[in-house]
């Protein structure tokens, strides 16, 4: 459930391109390009979303298979996944080497 406005709207989990850290704000984003303002915190929700869809990046992102198209190594064993065109997200974000072989896992089932 996610709010726009007034109202409390239920959305498809194909419809959402993922969830981000917005100052204090959990952040919910569309494939149409809307926002949505959610009442919870990231680590709430991550329990929430199911996890073949749905994958905690770091601290700030969750993000839906459909975003990801491939990652690249880094420095120190992390990991930098890269994502489908959005201007509601950026286009490549780090993975800690703690998750990255959990992201390499999901992402590879």
């Amino acid at each position: 459930m996610v709010r726009s406005g007034k109202q409390e709207l239920k959305l498809n989990f194909d419809s959402i391109l993922g969830f981000y850290v917005d100052g204090e704000y959990v952040v919910g984003c569309d494939l149409s390009g809307k926002k949505y303002y959610l009442d919870q915190s990231l680590d709430k929700l991550e329990d929430e979303l199911p996890t073949d869809l749905f994958f905690r990046l770091n601290r700030q992102f969750i993000l839906h298979r459909q975003q990801v198209t491939g990652f690249k190594r880094a420095d120190y064993g992390k990991l930098v996944v890269i994502l489908k065109g959005s201007e509601l997200l950026p286009s490549e974000i780090t993975v800690s080497r703690i998750k990255a072989a959990a992201f390499k896992g999901w992402f590879r089932p």
